[in-house]
This record gives structure tokens, C-alpha cells and sequence, in this order.
């Protein structure tokens, strides 16, 4: 929002305003809504649900597809806050509708994209990998809820604080700016772990876990290991930007510039979406999804070349004829000779 000599911050906004009553300026955003946009946008999330509940259904690929409808979900209410302002820009729950729920839906799409790295290191083997699979779901599930919790705090904060003082409004913004941090801290963390885990199956092949090498060797899982780096680049990007966005205060030009957000954050998070949709892991995995299911108090076997967690996947693997492996590992390249 741009401040101007006559002009007045939200924090200074004498209730009740309505359009007729008092200047845009006064209101949460210094501009209408585009009422065609963000319908564009609440019905486009909006469309991907019952295709993301069917293939989530028919691969069983339930926590990933919890987090993916969850977060269009969260998606779609923030969009609703957006067109209700478009009416009222000086509502104050529909300014708090927009900003917690927009700022907090994409940290639900990436937990999709992270819980299904824990399964793509027992489909190569557990064994080049540094950590467990469990470990990685961890990592990033601790990831996500300190930046949920931190994000719904700060916005609640922010929204409470106008009219109050510029002071509470900064700090809810400060907290809002550390949540989508931990968020971007995230993001490149897993980046860095997946490219690690790249580079040590690229260059451990003798170590990688034959089980699933028609799996692993397939278009179709390697497509969805590309749509998964492009989705992980896309709501960083995103993120990136809210960082900016918020880091001005809400007063901030990038606050107050509509086409911005529609592209660096409605566009992104909408590409993710659709991605996230269509690349549903059940079907990269096929069968092999519910084999690569990874056990919490599973130990993993390090000396053996494979964990005891992918033996424990692979006993239920269709095709092993034994059911068991010698040794409580399963055979790699190197095993194999």
C-alpha cells in the first residue's frame, strides 16, 4: 500500500469504513480485488480436488493426498477472503481469512512433496542414503508445524493489531516473515538432502536396491522425480517472495501490487497444485507403493547394503517368491557380483 501525505495506514483506519464512507487507503489493501482473478484462481483449486481424491483413493496414497486436499483447501478459503474484500477492503476477518490462510495452505503442499522422499530412498536403498527414511519425515514434518504454527500466529497478531498500534502490526509481521524463513529453510534443506541423495545414488550404483530397479529405471518414476524438483522450485519461489512481500510490512509496495501476487504467489502455488495433482506418487510407484512403506521402529541394517526397513518393504513386494533374505538384507548390484 502506498503511503501518501493524505493517506492513512491500516492501523489508522477509524471503524467502521465502507467504500462510500472512506478512501481505499484506509482499507487492508489499498486496491479493489480483481473479482475475475481471484474466481479464476478459488475455482481452479477448486477443480483439482475430486481428481486428487480419486487418485488418492485408488493408490491409497492417503497422507499424501490429506496434505495436497488440505492445502487446495486452504487455498481456496484464502481466495474467498480475497473476493470478500474486493467488497469490503475493510473487513478485518476476511483481511485474516486471505492472509493466514494464503500464507499457510503451501506449507501443506510441501509436506506432500516431503514425505514421499522417505519412500524414494527405500525404492534405491536405505543404505546409501546418510539417515533413515523415517528420519527425512522427521526433519521436514518438524519443518512444517514450527512454520504453520509460527505463520498462523503471526498473521493472527498482525490482523489483531491493526487499529490497535503499528507496533503489534510490525511484530505480528516480524513472526509472519520468521515462519515463511523457516519455510524457505526448509525448502533449500530438502533441496540439499535430495541432491545429496542423488549424487550418492548416481555414484553408488553397486549399491542400489535391485528389488526395484525396473521401478526406478522407468520414465514414468523418473517424470515424477523431475515434477517433484519443479514443485519444490515453485513454492520456493513462492515463498521467496512472500518473504519480500512481508518483509516491507503490509504497507510495503509488493503488499499493495495485486499482479505480483497473482503471479509469484497465486500462479506458483496453482502450477505446484496441478503437478502435485497429476504426479500423484501411487501412480509412479504402482505396486511398489504400498512395498516401499517404511516401519518407525524399523532398525536399519547399514553393513548389509540394504536397511531393515526396505527388507521389511520388500518381503511384501509382489514377486519375491521367498518372502525372506538371506542375512535380513535385500541383494544390491554389489551383492549380485
Amino acid at each position: 500500500m502506498s503511503a501518501t501525505a493524505t493517506s492513512f495506514a491500516p492501523t489508522q483506519s477509524p471503524p467502521p469504513c465502507t467504500l462510500s464512507t472512506c478512501p481505499l487507503s484506509y482499507g487492508y489493501l489499498h486496491y479493489l480485488a480483481s473479482i475475475p482473478g481471484n474466481v479464476f484462481m478459488l475455482a481452479a483449486f477448486g477443480v483439482l480436488i475430486p481428481p486428487a481424491l480419486y487418485l488418492g483413493i485408488k493408490h491409497k496414497t492417503t497422507l499424501f493426498t490429506t496434505l495436497l486436499v488440505v492445502g487446495l483447501a486452504g487455498e481456496i478459503v484464502g481466495y474467498v477472503g480475497r473476493i470478500l474484500l474486493h467488497n469490503d477492503p475493510f473487513s478485518k476477518n476476511s483481511f485474516l481469512i486471505y492472509l493466514i490462510c494464503l500464507t499457510i495452505a503451501p506449507v501443506l503442499l510441501s509436506a506432500a512433496v516431503y514425505v514421499t522422499l522417505a519412500r524414494i530412498v527405500v525404492v534405491y536403498g536405505q543404505s546409501i542414503s546418510l539417515i533413515r527414511p523415517r528420519s527425512y519425515t522427521l526433519i521436514f514434518s518438524g519443518f512444517d508445524l514450527a512454520a504453520l504454527v509460527v505463520q498462523a500466529v503471526g498473521g493472527a497478531i498482525a490482523a489483531q493489531g491493526v487499529g490497535r498500534g503499528q507496533g503489534q502490526v510490525d511484530n505480528g509481521t516480524h513472526i509472519l516473515v520468521a515462519g515463511l524463513s523457516i519455510q524457505v529453510a526448509s525448502g533449500l534443506a530438502f533441496v540439499v538432502m535430495s541432491a545429496d541423495y542423488a549424487w550418492r545414488v548416481h555414484r553408488k550404483k553397486d549399491q542400489r536396491n535391485v528389488r526395484f530397479e525396473k521401478l526406478y529405471r522407468s520414465g514414468h518414476f523418473k517424470l515424477f522425480l523431475y515434477s517433484l524438483a519443479l514443485i519444490t522450485l515453485l513454492i520456493l519461489i513462492r515463498t521467496c517472495y512472500r518473504c519480500a512481500e512481508l518483509s516491507g510490512g503490509f504497507t510495503g509496495y509488493l503488499a499493495q501490487d495485486e499482479i505480483a501476487f497473482m503471479v509469484l504467489d497465486g500462479a506458483m502455488i496453482l502450477s505446484a497444485s496441478i503437478l502435485l495433482t497429476i504426479s500423484n506418487p501411487g501412480w509412479a510407484f504402482g505396486k511398489a507403493w504400498p512395498a516401499t512403506r517404511y516401519r518407525w521402529g524399523g532398525i536399519g541394517n547399514r553393513a548389509g547394503g540394504a536397511g531393515r526397513q526396505d527388507m521389511i518393504a520388500l518381503e511384501s513386494m509382489p514377486g519375491n517368491a521367498s518372502g525372506h533374505f538371506e542375512n535380513d538384507k535385500v541383494p544390491t548390484r554389489r551383492d549380485l557380483g
